[in-house]
């Protein structure tokens, strides 16, 4: 298969019914999905065997104990768990465009990250979505004037990304290349490249709170980059209430890595020091 999608998840069916339709109308169809459950609870584990019972693609549910967030532990219990070279990574409040895996390959390269963007959408527009909708393809024809109106009225943060260039030759002429801006909701890369960083620094146990610019940083470090492809790849982040009350202050441990120099952390997929070859 061509590539593996991580989907992060945390007791959200909704949004992962509407995630599932889509992927079933994909353009690029050579895919299997991960899905990377923070510890829901029995009652969406049991609505989640009835979408993969239905899904025409291979599904793997990793799950663990609710602890706590605990994202990048079992971020990296999928990356190992994958069986394709090239990896897709999105949050499971985000819904993929039908176009989302073909156009991240089309971008895949050795040494890069690919990093894609999210459509913020608003409370009504996210309450409106349907499988229907979905499944017949026509989702982003229903978005479009909702978000570009949302945004004219001040309603919806970064409007323009629900644009979508395709045209090689338009992009080109009209997007500046910006090497930078990993989005935990929306990157892909090689398998190979993230495991010579040794995935995610599990010490990270809060959201929002440097995970992703960790990782980036890593990268980085041992010449891997971020390239930002905006206005294609697109997905759909679904309004929700932000709440970090429970965020903890982990810069201490971004600045750790960063004061010496880390590219291998000890603390991700393999624990302790690199292996020598």
């Amino acid at each position: 298969m061509k590539c593996s999608l991580i989907i992060m998840v945390y007791n959200d069916i909704r949004t992962l019914s509407l995630t599932f339709e889509s992927l079933k109308v994909q353009t690029e169809k050579d895919f299997e999905v991960i899905i990377a459950d923070d510890g829901s609870r029995p009652e969406f584990v049991s609505k989640l065997k009835e979408l993969i019972s239905e899904a025409p693609f291979k599904v793997k549910h990793i799950w663990h104990e609710d602890e706590g967030w605990r994202k990048e532990i079992i971020m990296n219990k999928a990356i190992v768990a994958s069986e394709s070279e090239y990896l897709i990574f999105i949050d499971g409040d985000c819904i993929p465009h039908k176009r989302f895996i073909e156009e991240h390959l089309r971008f895949a390269d050795y040494g890069k990250v690919v990093a894609g963007r999210r459509v913020m959408l608003t409370k009504e527009i996210t309450e409106a979505l349907t499988p229907e909708l979905f499944a017949s393809g026509k989702a982003h024809r229903y978005i479009l004037p909702r978000v570009l109106w949302g945004g004219l009225t001040k309603k919806v943060r970064h409007a323009e990304e629900v644009i979508r260039l395709t045209n090689g030759f338009l992009r080109h002429f009209f997007l500046n290349e910006r090497w930078e801006g990993l989005l935990g909701c929306n990157f892909s890369m090689y398998k190979q490249d993230i495991l010579e960083v040794n995935g995610f620094d599990e010490r990270f146990t809060s959201p929002a709170v440097g995970e992703d610019t960790d990782l980036e940083a890593r990268l980085n470090r041992i010449g891997i980059y971020c390239k930002v492809e905006r206005h294609i790849a697109t997905v759909y982040h679904k309004w929700h209430v932000m709440d970090h009350s429970g965020t903890t202050n982990v810069s201490a441990i971004f600045d750790e890595n960063t004061a010496n120099g880390v590219s291998w952390t000890k603390y991700g997929i393999i624990k302790g020091e690199q292996p020598v070859e």
